[in-house]
This record gives structure tokens, C-alpha cells and sequence, in this order.
């Protein structure tokens, strides 16, 4: 019961814009609901190697966790422009073995179907990760 009363203590505490943009319409309120990564738990993330593939290029990126009440399907209204950040889901890395920089393959990939990997559906990785 603890863990129950802890988990609907930390949905209880994500904050929703009351107006969302009309962009947003389609996106349901359990998704909107879902807290984001807390800062600590992203900082082990980054620390236990499953964030980043290793490499001089790791050093070009920076990893944060999400805004309260910044979601995934969000954009980025204050800069649209701006083309070297994406958001991407936890499960990403830690089920489906994502990592920054992404390999050549997934940016070949990406590059060709036109998609950013938070576009793609999580499990979409799946079978990427056996191409490889």
C-alpha cells in the first residue's frame, strides 16, 4: 500500500498546463499525467553508461531530464527553429538500448524514413536493434 500511495503522491504533484495549445488536442491525460525523470535518477542514468555509447563524440552532448509538465509530444515553442535537441522516452535506453550519439545505422535510418527517434514508437527499436 505504501508503494501505491507514494506513486499516486508523485502523479499528484506533476503539474498540467490548464490550456494546452490546440497542437496537443490528441494527446490523452494518462500520457500528460506521467511525471518526468527526476534530475537524480537521470544523473545515475548517466553515471551506470546506459545513456551514452562511449566515444569522443560524447562529449558534444548534454542529457536533462524534462521541465515539469514538459512532455515528449511537446514542442519546443520557444525555439522551433532550433534543430540539435530532441526529447525521447526513458524506455528508449533502458529497454531498448538507445544510446547518444545513436550509431550510424539508426542515423542512416532516421535520416532516410525523415523522423526524429522521438517520433518513433518506442517499440519501434526493437527490430532496429536486431538490423544491427
Amino acid at each position: 500500500m505504501a508503494e501505491n500511495s507514494q506513486g499516486d503522491q508523485a502523479a499528484a504533484a506533476v503539474q498540467i498546463p490548464r490550456e494546452l495549445p490546440s497542437i496537443y488536442i490528441w494527446v490523452t491525460n494518462d500520457v500528460l499525467g506521467t511525471p518526468s525523470l527526476e534530475k537524480q535518477y537521470l544523473d545515475e542514468l548517466k553515471l551506470t553508461g546506459v545513456l551514452f555509447g562511449g566515444g569522443d563524440e560524447e562529449r558534444r552532448y548534454r542529457v536533462e531530464a524534462a521541465q515539469r509538465g514538459e512532455r515528449v509530444c511537446f514542442l519546443n515553442l520557444d525555439h522551433p527553429t532550433v534543430p540539435h535537441w530532441l526529447w525521447t522516452n526513458e524506455a528508449m535506453f533502458t529497454e531498448f538500448g538507445m544510446r547518444v550519439p545513436c550509431s550510424d545505422f539508426q542515423q542512416r535510418l532516421l535520416n532516410r524514413a525523415s523522423v526524429a527517434p522521438s517520433q518513433l514508437h518506442p517499440n519501434a527499436w526493437s527490430p532496429i536493434r536486431c538490423f544491427e
